[in-house]
């Protein structure tokens, strides 16, 4: 399946003492019989790193992509598989310089696994785009049982992931969730995009946004899913440091199928009427409580779906297994999901309403998925506004001297207020092949 200008890499990584984890690659190329493993790291290197330094210095770019610069030669398209540590990390947008981007020299395509390049994918007819954006989380009790009835979803009370009691402190929310101006705009302007290019879509804002109507989406055989919302993601650590969550704790002991769906419970999103958990409120018997999980989400029906664009943030985190990522990735990859686009750490709201609405209008324009986010992501880093400066007193009277007295009374400067990675880097698009 890989062309000559192509590369897999399936990164691996095993102990090597008793307190050292080496990481490692395997690398196949078109001429090649069998693939050849490359040392690359200690993950104690990996952690010396600071966390400011990751997309701001070339300190991450020079033990992931230096090592692996032989095997780079003559190589257009890198189709990557992670492992350990790098899952949490946006190794393809790293900077190989000062001033420029390993993601500038090449498509990188991340993969759950380089298995995926070999599959054959079953034909689904799937039609049209279902989004989420500018929720209500204060959404009244009342409208969460209308929807419940409206969409015939019932659930017995032996099935709730969560105590709802504890909700509230669990996600550190005591005063409920904010809503988010800029998804609704970003929603919208998505819908948009849609319409003009004569593209089915359904538009869930406001109160409308509930739980159940997502969980109606099962069997419906949509082709994408775009939810801008908040995220969350807990560690099984940080669930153990609150007695209240004492239930999300994981037994050694346990079987893995119910370690996985513990895991799932501590990663989700919240949808309209989330605040009512949130807060303590009582929920009825039955009726959804607007705190989505990915266990949750697991148990949809969601075959055919071709992308889902998580626009909400941390949703590309979870618990990191020798089988991958336990979190919102998981649930979406279980219910049948393809591809997702998600993100690795908070994100302005503004730069991510900018960058998705940018990558929806690659992807009309007929960019593969992963083109049409390079480019959004290019667009955020590089856009520009004009900011007024302030002189200083002697600055001002040069330019008065000078005879520029509109100059000494004001001074525009362009820059750009998202080019720092941390607005724009935390997106990464899995399994985005098409």
């Amino acid at each position: 399946m890989l062309e000559k200008s192509d590369i897999a890499l399936e990164f691996l990584t095993f102990p090597t003492g008793k307190d050292s984890i080496m990481y490692a690659v395997m690398a196949l190329k078109q001429d090649m019989k069998v693939p050849e493993m490359i040392p690359l790291f200690e993950e104690k290197e990996l952690k010396q790193i600071v966390s400011n330094n990751v997309y701001s210095t070339t300190e991450l770019y020079r033990l992931v992509w230096e090592p692996l610069e032989e095997k780079l030669d003559g190589v257009n398209t890198i189709y990557f598989a992670p492992s350990g540590e790098l899952y949490n990390l946006a190794i393809e947008t790293l900077p190989d310089t000062d001033s420029t981007w390993v993601s500038d020299r090449f498509n990188f395509y991340r993969l759950s696994s380089t298995r995926q390049l070999a599959l054959v994918r079953e034909d689904y007819n799937t039609n049209g785009v279902r989004i989420y954006g500018g929720l209500k989380y204060d959404t009244d009790i009342s409208q969460l049982v209308v929807d419940n009835q409206k969409y015939h979803i019932y659930k017995e009370e032996s099935t709730r992931s969560f105590e709802d009691d504890h909700i509230a402190d669990s996600l550190q929310l005591r005063s409920g969730a904010q809503d988010l101006p800029a998804t609704k705009i970003e929603a919208e302007n998505i819908k948009h995009s849609l319409d003009c290019a004569n593209v089915e879509n359904e538009l869930y804002s406001g109160v409308i946004g509930t739980e159940a109507s997502f969980k109606a989406m099962s069997g419906k055989k949509l082709r994408a899913l775009h939810i801008a919302t908040h995220g969350f993601y807990w560690t099984e650590k940080q669930a153990g440091q609150m007695k209240q969550l004492d239930f999300l704790v994981l037994n050694v002991n346990n079987q893995s199928n119910y370690v996985e769906d513990k895991a799932l419970t501590r990663s989700g999103l919240l949808m309209s009427g989330a605040n009512n958990a949130l807060m303590g409120i009582e929920i009825p018997e039955g009726i959804d409580n607007g705190v989505l999980t990915a266990k949750e989400i697991a148990e949809l029906d969601l075959r055919g779906m071709d992308m889902v664009v998580l626009s909400a943030c941390q949703t590309g985190l979870g618990e990191i297994t020798g089988e991958g990522v336990f979190g919102l990735q998981r649930g979406f990859k279980k219910a049948g999901a393809k591809s997702l686009l998600m993100s690795l750490w908070k994100v302005d709201d503004n730069a991510t309403q900018m960058l998705m609405t940018q990558f929806y209008v690659n992807l009309i324009a007929g960019m593969n998925k992963y083109e049409a986010l390079r480019e959004a992501q290019r667009y955020v880093r590089e856009y520009e506004i004009e900011v007024k400066e302030s002189l200083t007193p002697s600055q001002k009277r040069k330019e008065e001297k000078a005879g520029r007295i509109a100059e000494a009374s004001q001074r525009f400067r362009k820059i750009c207020p998202y080019k720092h990675p941390k607005d724009w880097a935390a997106f990464i698009l899995l399994d985005g092949i098409d």
